[in-house]
């Protein structure tokens, strides 16, 4: 457009060169045609007021001004020397477009000639349609302070921007307001790149700005945008969440959240985006969203939960960590640690039962041992009792003094643990069942023979000693047996009673008897001998087994001499047989 201007202009020039020149002669003197001495230049764009000086006035009465626009000379006005030759032209009174200035000088009435002036244009539309881009934010849009255009731009970054204008004389455009250090240069005049890529090496890793574009056309005439944009590189800072755990051990399958936003800030930056949460044990992190609230499962074990905030831009703030102790599993219960229970008891009884726990441990507070007493020792609740006693809290306590255990004997004693861990994982144990014995106890304190071997027949007589001993004082009557059996003999050969005691009542008031027994061995060969007390069971004892004592003996045959005195009855055989036989083969044979 400006060509077009141009070439009118030259056109117009060329047209009023062709013009003659007039100069006038008053009373004699030569008068010349008025000059320029201000005005608009060849190709000026121009705006606003204009100064006209005119220049060679000498012998001048006036200087007529005109315009032309291409197509017609227009007057302006006339300039005397009562204006001092000056004339301030308001270029707004014509329309944007080119234009050329003449004088034409007057003296007497009479025309002294013409001067053309230089082409020149007139512009006084300010550049409009402005179009300011922040290129490709992050976050927002930057067309007003609440929408910032947020970067997360590195110190080394860059930052583009563009922009474009509608007018007929663009000259060039400014940046300002930008982050520094330093100031983009100008875009033109001569090539108008319409962008700027802003690159400085040392961005702030956060700030506002409010960049500021300024378009200059060829008159000087400017209009301006703004933007708002910011840079953030800082991470936003997490306040204190609500949690529905605290660091004690707990059973919880999830943990529940909220309220991430208490206190969470994003300083000024872009603003928070959201929340994130993970296990520390996972590697991925789950997007809570804005709300600050959620549901996170756990698994067992110490865990370290963490929290996050996350801006607008994607920076993610240092993580705010929490302990929480998950412990899903009940305590496991091992043996008891029980006395050996007889209607003797007295007194407190102390019980212990062992159980583990692997995570949280067991509360000893919570966790309780409970009795009952069973008929039969089967099942898991005490029959007797009919239902569950507790003794006292932990893993060790004690019975009840005021147990009359005499009354107990044959009863089983029922026990089981209610086992309750740290973290409220609790579980019954299997029941346990102890029989009560009697606490009478008899046995065979020494029985022995006086001699192994004897001759068989009515004078092979045996004698054998024995003390009965009780581990208490007993009132009653004991019946107490001697009999024999063959050495030989199988399994259906039956023991002989050869005599029978009943022992008087308080006989082990002093907890011993001591008896004497007579065994007559009439048949030659070995026989085992037993006392037994009570083999009938009518007494009850905490131990049948020990009522029995055995010896042996040997009945030989008439030829064997003497006796032999009570030892070892193989050791004894053996030296007899081998001096029976020495003797034989040493006696001198018969000639």
């Amino acid at each position: 457009m400006r060509r077009t201007a141009v070439i009118v202009a030259i056109s117009a020039t060329l047209m009023l060169a062709l013009l003659p020149i007039v100069e006038v002669t008053a009373k004699g003197a030569k008068v010349n045609p008025p000059t320029f001495g201000t005005g608009p230049t060849q190709g000026e764009i121009i705006s606003g007021s204009v100064t006209i000086l005119v220049s060679t006035t000498t012998g001048l009465d006036a200087a007529s001004l005109e315009i032309f626009d291409g197509s017609t000379w227009s007057d302006v006005t006339n300039i005397t020397s009562t204006t001092s030759w000056l004339y301030n032209w308001d270029s707004s009174s014509v329309s944007d477009s080119s234009y050329q200035f003449r004088l034409e000088g007057w003296a007497s009435g009479l025309s002294t000639g013409v001067t053309n002036g230089a082409n020149f244009v007139v512009d006084n539309t300010v550049p409009s349609n402005l179009a300011f881009v922040t290129e490709n934010p992050d976050y927002g849009t930057g067309l007003a302070i609440s929408t910032r255009a947020w970067y997360a731009t590195p110190s080394t970054g860059t930052l583009s921007f563009a922009w474009d204008a509608v007018d007929a004389n663009l000259d060039h455009a400014t940046l300002t307001n930008v982050p520094g250090p330093g100031s983009p240069s100008n875009d033109g005049p001569g090539f108008l790149a319409h962008r700027w890529d802003w690159a400085t090496g040392s961005f702030p890793v956060q700030g506002t700005w409010d960049p500021v574009l300024t378009v200059y056309d060829g008159a000087g005439l400017t209009s301006t945008e703004t933007r708002y944009i910011g840079i953030d590189m800082v991470g936003p800072t997490l306040g204190t969440p609500t949690l529905s755990l605290s660091s004690d051990w707990n059973n919880a399958q999830n943990l529940v959240f909220s309220n991430l936003f208490n206190g969470a800030s994003d300083s000024s930056g872009s603003g928070i985006a959201g929340y994130e949460v993970r296990d520390s044990a996972d590697a991925t992190w789950n997007s809570i969203g804005i709300g600050g609230s959620g549901t996170l499962s756990l698994q067992e074990g110490v865990r370290t939960i963490q929290f996050r905030a996350v801006d607008n831009v994607g920076n993610r703030g240092t993580s705010s960590d929490y302990t929480v102790r998950i412990d899903h599993v009940s305590p496991v219960a091992g043996g008891w640690l029980v006395p050996e229970l007889t209607t003797a008891l007295s007194g407190t009884v102390g019980i212990t039962v062992q159980a583990s726990d692997a995570l949280s441990g067991i509360d000893s507070t919570l966790t309780k041992i409970q009795y009952g007493f069973d008929s039969d020792g089967i099942g898991q609740t005490p029959d007797i009792t009919g239902s569950w006693i507790d003794v006292g809290y932990g893993l060790s306590s004690s019975l009840s003094s005021s147990i009359d255990w005499s009354t107990k004997q044959g009863q089983f004693l029922s026990l089981r643990t209610v086992l309750v861990d740290n973290a409220s994982n609790y579980d019954n144990s299997a029941t346990q069942h102890f029989m009560v014995f009697p606490s009478l106890d008899l046995s065979w304190n020494s029985a022995s023979v006086d001699r192994l071997v004897v001759r068989a027949g009515t004078e092979g007589r045996v004698n054998v000693t024995s003390m009965l001993v009780s581990n208490e004082a007993y009132s009653g009557s004991i019946v107490v047996r001697l009999q024999t059996a063959p050495a030989d003999r199988n399994s259906n050969v039956a023991w002989t009673t050869i005599e029978t005691r009943t022992l008087q009542p308080n006989s082990l008031a002093d907890l011993q008897e001591q008896m004497l027994w007579t065994v007559t061995i009439l048949n030659p060969g070995e026989i085992d001998i037993r006392l037994t007390a009570d083999s009938s069971d009518s007494i009850s004892e905490r131990d049948e087994a020990n009522n029995d004592a055995y010896m042996v003996a040997q009945g030989a045959n008439q030829k064997m001499v003497g006796s032999v005195p009570s030892f070892s009855p193989t050791l004894v055989m053996t030296i007899l047989a081998g001096l029976y036989f020495g003797l034989h083969i040493s006696r001198p044979k018969p000639e």
